[in-house]
């Protein structure tokens, strides 16, 4: 009885840790996102960086949640945001982050429509 109780202590630590661990990985993402929209902000202050930090903190929430259609969604909003320049941001801004994005952002896993052409 004491070894199948050690036993499954052990398998509870370790799906905790599994658990726990793939939603630091899925949450490392889009806290690099919204540092790197925090750092665009500081540089280019005439911008309004509001309505993207908002985005990414919807995103966020879904992601902790598990939401995985709310996290494609907004997102794509966010890559559209940034396509298009939406509330007055710097167009270097635009393409470095939106580089940056391309690289960090698990697309493919959320299913994640991104659009391309126009300044990029």
């Amino acid at each position: 009885m004491k070894s199948l109780l050690a036993w499954s202590a052990i398998l509870c630590t370790a799906l905790f840790l599994t658990v726990t661990g793939r939603a630091e990985v899925q949450t490392n993402w889009i806290d690099e996102l919204t540092n790197s929209v925090e750092f665009y902000k500081s540089n280019y202050p005439s911008s309004d960086w509001t309505p993207y930090v908002g985005k990414l903190t919807v995103v966020k929430d879904a992601l902790a949640r598990g939401d995985q259609a709310l996290v494609r969604k907004e997102m794509g909003k966010w890559f559209k945001m940034l396509k298009n320049r939406d509330h007055g941001i710097h167009d270097v801004a635009a393409d470095e982050l939106y580089n940056f994005a391309l690289i960090v952002t698990p697309i493919q896993e959320y299913n994640i429509a991104v659009p391309t052409g126009g300044g990029f």
